[in-house]
C-alpha cells in the first residue's frame, strides 16, 4: 500500500474538491486583487518569464520537502492520480474559454491548450502535496485562485512581494 488511510482520505477528498472546480469560468473578468490578461498568448507571452522564475522556486521549495516525507513513487502517485481526476475537465473549461474569447475578440486562442493543461496539472498536484504535508504554501494559493474558475498565471512584482496575474 501507497499510502496509509489518513494520508488516501486527504488525497480523496481533495480530489473530490478539484472534480468540482469550474475550471476557466470566471477567466478574463475584471478581479480587485489581481491583475487580469484576458489572452492565452499574453499570460505565455509576456508573462511567461516571471512565470517560470517564480513557480521553478517554489517547485524546487516545494520538491525539497515532499522528498523528507515522501518517496520518489509516491510523488508520481500524486502527480498521476491528479492528470486523471481533473485533466478532461480542466481541457474543456480551457476550450470553452478560448471559444467564449474568440467570440468576443475575433482571436483565435488556441495552441498552448497542452503546456496550459501541463501547468495546471502540476500546480494542482504540487498543492495535493502541500495539502498531504500540511504545509499550505505557494501552490495552494495557485490553486485557491483556480477554484475560483480563473487561472494564476504568472506573477508580477519581485517574488514574494508582488502579486499573482490571473486569467
Amino acid at each position: 500500500m501507497i499510502w496509509n488511510k489518513e494520508q488516501q482520505k486527504l488525497i480523496d477528498a481533495f480530489l473530490t474538491e478539484m472534480k468540482q472546480v469550474e475550471w476557466f469560468k470566471q477567466a478574463g473578468t475584471l478581479s480587485a486583487r489581481y491583475m487580469v490578461v484576458d489572452s492565452v498568448y499574453e499570460a505565455c507571452d509576456t508573462y511567461g518569464e516571471q512565470m517560470y522564475k517564480v513557480w521553478h522556486r517554489n517547485t524546487l521549495a516545494i520538491e525539497s520537502e515532499a522528498l523528507k516525507v515522501l518517496n520518489d513513487e509516491q510523488v508520481d502517485a500524486v502527480f498521476e492520480a491528479v492528470s486523471l481526476a481533473i485533466g478532461n475537465e480542466v481541457y474543456a473549461g480551457l476550450e470553452q474559454f478560448e471559444q467564449r474569447l474568440e467570440a468576443e475578440t475575433g482571436e483565435e486562442q488556441a495552441g498552448l491548450e497542452e503546456e496550459i493543461l501541463d501547468f495546471i496539472k502540476r500546480d494542482t498536484a504540487w498543492a495535493c502535496i502541500e495539502t498531504l504535508l500540511n504545509c499550505p504554501g505557494f501552490f495552494t494559493q495557485v490553486c485557491e485562485i483556480n477554484r475560483t474558475g480563473r487561472w494564476a498565471c504568472s506573477w508580477i512584482g519581485s517574488y514574494p512581494a508582488g502579486n499573482f496575474i490571473i486569467m
